[in-house]
């Protein structure tokens, strides 16, 4: 009726003013129960201080087609500094009363509250804490479903989590920006997917700090996907053997096949191994000798740091690259012999000596 209109009117009026008790007076003049007395008191008890936001959201869900009801809502959850009851309040107020400006204050509310998890959720993966960076990539995603940084924060996280099934399933939505090619190629190295690591690495800004030395590692898992067998043993093996070390040398230096001009040495024990050809190739040119006169190569030998270092020495010269230069206490920028030589560390060792000794991605 409107003189009960006027009595709420009246009543919110006098609450403005500080004068509550004339507030709770005209109240009376409301039925009892009726939603516009509810939120009417609702925005009285706002007005003398206390918080209401809670039971702002309970009468909006009671009538979910009371827009005004909706709208105080939002102030008393924004007041309150809770965004996320505030935003769900603002969309739907923006459905009810679409010229009441809730729809810009839904999409402002949206944006910061993302951009409030996505930045807790970065802190906790910088901090070691995987779950909880997931946790709010997935709040952020419910929040808004179609923000990619949500998405990203999602996926590095489950990559933290080594939940590669789950990682996999949500890289078609991750955008084509550098960090989203970055994480596509990360995921699909994590499936031994090289040649997809390859593509997306190398889709990648030019400029990107990050490009270089992962496409440079993406192609070389792919070439050594087409490895023979030998040599993926080889690299895996700890401690390295001799011919380990022949097959590792002849793959990572192919060039080396041009320079092997000496005789071809005969070595009895090399015969029925699968890396021959190999130790045949380092022996002729002049990397890894043999004994000529007990015409034994020793395939099974240990290789020791000595030796190792005195290959990567031949290598070099034969190569026509700078000398290695080999760490002592406290240098940077040199190399360093493993204590124990097993197949990964020699390749890394022999990778940077035949390609020149620095760094490929390297400023030149």
């Amino acid at each position: 009726m409107v003189a009960q209109a006027d009595a709420v009117h009246a009543a919110v009026a006098a609450a403005e003013n500080g004068d509550f008790a004339a507030a709770e007076q005209k109240l009376l003049e409301v039925p009892p129960g009726h939603p516009v007395r509810a939120l009417a008191s609702l925005e009285v008890r706002f007005l003398r201080g206390e918080k209401v936001a809670g039971q702002a959201l309970e009468l909006a869900r009671s009538v979910p087609g009371y827009g005004s009801a909706w709208g105080f809502a939002v102030v008393a959850a924004r007041h309150e500094r809770d965004a996320r009851g505030a935003l769900t309040a603002a969309r739907r107020a923006a459905e009810l009363q679409p010229d009441g400006g809730w729809g810009k204050l839904a999409a402002e509310l949206e944006g910061t509250l993302t951009a409030t998890l996505l930045s807790e959720g970065s802190g906790l993966l910088q901090g070691g804490n995987p779950p909880g960076a997931l946790a709010r990539a997935r709040e952020a995603l419910e929040v808004n479903p179609n923000a990619p940084g949500a998405r990203i924060l999602a996926v590095r996280a489950l990559l933290a989590l080594h939940d590669i099934r789950a990682a996999a399933e949500l890289v078609p939505g991750l955008p084509d920006t550098p960090d989203g090619l970055e994480l596509k190629g990360s995921v699909a190295e994590a499936l031994g997917q090289w040649d997809l690591a390859v593509d997306f690495y190398s889709r990648m800004p030019a400029d990107d700090p990050r490009r270089c030395a992962q496409l440079v590692a993406a192609r070389r898992q792919l070439r050594l996907t087409n490895a023979p067998p030998y040599l993926s043993e080889a690299v895996a093996a700890s401690p390295l053997l001799r011919r380990g070390l022949a097959a590792i040398v002849a793959w990572e230096s192919p060039a080396l096949a041009a320079k092997a001009n000496g005789s071809v040495p005969v070595f009895e024990d090399v015969v029925p191994l699968q890396e021959a050809r190999d130790v045949v190739t380092v022996a002729r040119a002049g990397v890894m000798p043999g004994d000529p006169i007990a015409h034994r190569f020793n395939p099974e030998g240990r290789v020791s740091p000595r030796e190792l270092a005195a290959t990567l020495e031949r290598l070099g010269r034969v190569l026509g690259k700078p000398a290695p230069r080999w760490c002592s206490d406290g240098e940077s920028g040199c190399l360093k012999l493993p204590e124990v030589v097993d197949g990964e560390s020699a390749m890394a060792l022999v990778r940077r000596v035949s390609g020149g000794g620095g760094d490929p991605c390297a400023q030149r």
